[in-house]
């Protein structure tokens, strides 16, 4: 499970890039019919709590060795699939990530038992990845744990899913960029993911991205900032800038001290550099970071 720390924190983020400000009720097994359809953004649907799911729109990427399919309904719930694998074939739910998310939640109902993660929770199979149209289909299926572990709900079974002619991009059509030092090594990205997280005065952009080796480096910037440079001081209650580095063990170090400037900001993209030193009996020295992305 080396790449888990890093799929539970970005997976999330990559699921709220599709939110909508919907509500409904949460899943409680008398969820009104969805009253959207599909569009021709191919086709996504799983049956659970008696009812059958399915999606208004959908999107996929495929970067490195990393598979993203999100899906989301009129209401605004929705689906997430994160794979370590870039081909054909099945992938078990429990060192992978499959999440169902209610409208507006930071939680949801992923495929991995924080008390049992060897606990065989499901499974993904892609069946074909069509690199002419750019498309990509498979099944899945899988029993998801509510992810605030503070306030546990009873587990959830997700059945009959399937997933037809989603649409996907790839990395390098993103046009992101991202790079930086590791101990003047240097970080070569094989997979960038961004999106905002949080809410209103909280909001952030997060930005991350991970090695051959299943490193990772995140950067967390507010999303009400202007161009400037920020100090990181390991208070992640008042700073504004917030950073980590995470290694293949999966052991995460936070940054203490350091700064990230921003040089360009929209409301779609952010452009700037960073450095920082971690926490630790060793730490980590991040330098001559820089980002150009989406989110």
């Amino acid at each position: 499970m080396k790449i888990l720390k890093y799929k539970l924190q970005f997976l999330v983020l990559f699921l709220l890039t599709l939110l909508t400000a919907c509500v409904y009720e949460p899943i409680d097994g008398t969820v009104e019919p969805d009253p959207g359809g599909t569009t021709n953004s191919g086709n996504f649907k799983a049956d659970f709590s008696g009812k059958t799911w399915t999606a208004k729109e959908t999107q996929a990427i495929i970067s490195g060795n990393f598979i993203e399919i999100s899906a989301i309904n009129a209401k605004g719930e929705s689906f997430g699939i994160m794979i370590e694998g870039a081909a054909v074939g099945t992938y078990a739910a429990n060192i992978n990530i499959l999440a169902y998310t209610p409208t507006g939640s930071e939680y949801g109902y992923w495929s991995i038992n924080d008390d049992n993660p060897s606990e065989d929770t499901g499974s993904v199979t892609i069946t074909s990845i069509n690199t002419e149209a750019k498309t990509i289909s498979g099944t899945f299926h899988f029993k998801g744990y509510w992810s605030d572990a503070d306030n546990p709900k009873t587990p959830v079974t997700f059945t009959n899913g399937v997933f037809k002619d989603i649409p996907y991009i790839t990395e390098a059509e993103t046009a992101d960029t991202f790079s930086a030092k590791v101990g003047g090594a240097n970080f070569i990205d094989t997979d960038i993911l961004t999106s905002l997280i949080g809410s209103g005065t909280t909001e952030f952009i997060a930005i991350g991205a991970e090695d051959a080796n299943s490193n990772s480096i995140s950067v967390n910037v507010k999303s009400n900032l202007t161009a400037g440079t920020y100090q990181i001081t390991g208070n992640i209650a008042t700073d504004v800038v917030q950073a980590s580095y995470t290694t293949l063990s999966d052991i995460n170090f936070k940054a203490v001290s350091g700064t990230v400037t921003i040089t360009s900001i929209t409301a779609e993209r952010v452009k700037g550099t960073f450095n920082f030193t971690t926490n630790g009996a060793t730490p980590f020295v991040i330098t001559e970071g820089a980002f150009d992305v989406e989110y």
